[in-house]
């Protein structure tokens, strides 16, 4: 299932919930609908817990996580292992919401982050290889530039600035 059918099948199902109903307000058809796109986002079935909210609570899930991301799972180029939640400033990312965008950037913060995602594209690899020759440049840069700015200050004061 594409992106545009699954939001045209959970608008619809999200409709029939308008009034404040539970899952009684699906048929077997919208039930396997509601399975079909979890498993497809989730690589889950949707919980087997007997409640009457089950399916709604799916459909209302199913509609943000895809409203957010704006594309099918299967579509996104990193996703993040199951459980796991990563902090960029003050705003949360699970798999649900992460953008591949926001994976990109936060992996080229935190290239040691790997671990923590199921899938990244074979090419980030390599760009995470030149983000952290680029952070070893630049850290050296400014270690070297400390030293300097020390000798300077060092000599202008008539001082040794040895180490």
């Amino acid at each position: 299932m594409d992106y545009q059918t699954a939001m045209e099948q959970l608008t619809r199902l999200r409709s029939l919930i308008a009034a404040g109903g539970d899952d009684s307000v699906y048929n077997k058809t919208d039930r396997e609908i509601i399975e079909e796109i979890h498993i497809a986002e989730t690589g889950k079935k949707v919980r087997d817990c007997g409640c009457r909210d089950r399916y709604r609570d799916a459909v209302m899930v199913l509609y943000k996580t895809l409203k957010t991301r704006k594309e099918m799972a299967k579509n996104q180029k990193y996703m993040l292992r199951s459980g796991v939640v990563i902090w960029i400033g003050t705003d949360a990312y699970t798999r649900h919401n992460l953008t591949d965008e926001v994976a990109a950037a936060y992996l080229k913060m935190h290239p040691e982050a790997r671990k923590k995602f199921e899938r990244v594209p074979e090419d980030h690899k390599s760009q995470a290889v030149e983000a952290l020759i680029q952070g070893a440049e630049d850290a050296e840069a400014t270690a070297a530039n400390t030293r300097t700015t020390k000798k300077e200050k060092a000599a202008k004061n008539g001082v040794s600035a040895e180490e």
